[in-house]
């Protein structure tokens, strides 16, 4: 086994998926670009890491879905099948315990490691859950493995300060929300997200914009998605340090890489790997719910699939 690394960045992209070489109906065939331009038929050759295609149906007929399918990233349990069936949106009654109770970062944390969701969440988000008496139903399945932790939530004040990463990268929604906050260059935000991993064993950030494009069919807010994403991860790239640390990006399901349809899609989606250990987590990865259990095998952490 390859000696583990010293920090891991889980980055989660939804909406994603392989797509085809048809730029009439595919963003990322139509606007080419370093880190995504294998998702719309390009080559995997030259590509700055090892490229898989995973399968984010898990066994299960349907079409591929939110919640579920983030289970099986978040924790390394098969989302869908502990269900019966692909779930969008909010994670439902028999999913919350997995992601509360199983996640990756209360495993870690469980075994000494340090661990968190990296991105910053704005005040009318924690006003609006407080307000609920509900609060968990309104919990996304990366708020709720936070939540899980008992770990603080970052604040806009602790991005202000460069200890996390809002989930639009630049600060352009923020902005536009009304907030004062600076705009900031996605390739220095990719840059500063590796800076703030060397404090933890494992950072999960999540982007979500992306699945909004696919749904939308707008072309305009796709090509704006991959322009960001592609600086951003082209900062994580150049400030990262392959022989220390590792990147896994992946995502719950396809959706942007089509639009000519409105709805998820079937196709497989990515699994990117780069840096210290990147070889022995791609062996034998197939599935969505492969990547935790390789991250446990990789670090040797006991686990359901792992045990001491």
């Amino acid at each position: 086994m390859e000696s583990a690394p010293k920090t891991i960045l889980y980055i989660f992209i939804d909406g994603i998926g392989f797509g085809e070489d048809n730029p009439q109906i595919n963003p990322f065939a139509k606007y080419a670009s370093r880190h995504f331009s294998v998702l719309g038929g390009a080559s995997l050759q030259d590509y700055p890491g090892i490229v898989l295609r995973a399968d984010a149906q898990m066994g299960i007929p349907g079409l591929p879905q939110s919640a579920t399918g983030q289970t099986a990233l978040f924790t390394g349990y098969n989302g869908p099948a502990l269900v019966k069936r692909h779930v969008n949106g909010y994670p439902t009654f028999t999913l919350r315990p997995y992601l509360k109770d199983k996640s990756i970062l209360k495993v870690f944390q469980e075994n000494g490691r340090k661990a968190t969701l990296i991105n910053a969440y704005s005040g009318w988000y924690f006003e609006k859950l407080e307000s609920s008496p509900r609060k968990e139903r309104l919990m996304s399945a990366s708020t709720m493995i936070q939540y899980g932790t008992g770990l603080p939530f970052f604040t806009l004040e602790d991005l202000k300060n460069n200890k996390s990463i809002y989930m639009d990268i630049t600060h352009w929604l923020l902005r536009k929300r009304g907030y004062d906050i600076e705009i900031k260059d996605p390739v220095e935000r990719g840059g500063t997200l590796v800076k703030i991993a060397r404090d933890y064993d494992l950072i999960l950030y999540e982007y979500f914009l992306t699945d909004k494009a696919g749904h939308s069919g707008q072309w305009g807010m796709a090509k704006k998605n991959i322009t960001i994403l592609d600086k951003f991860l082209r900062g994580v790239w150049e400030e990262m340090d392959p022989e220390k640390e590792l990147v896994i990006i992946s995502s719950d399901h396809g959706n942007m890489e089509d639009l000519s349809v409105s709805t998820h899609t079937t196709h497989p989606v990515p699994v990117i790997l780069h840096g210290k250990g990147d070889s022995f987590m791609a062996d034998g990865l197939e599935y969505l719910y492969d990547i935790p259990r390789k991250v446990y095998q990789l670090l040797d952490i006991p686990s359901e699939w792992n045990k001491k």
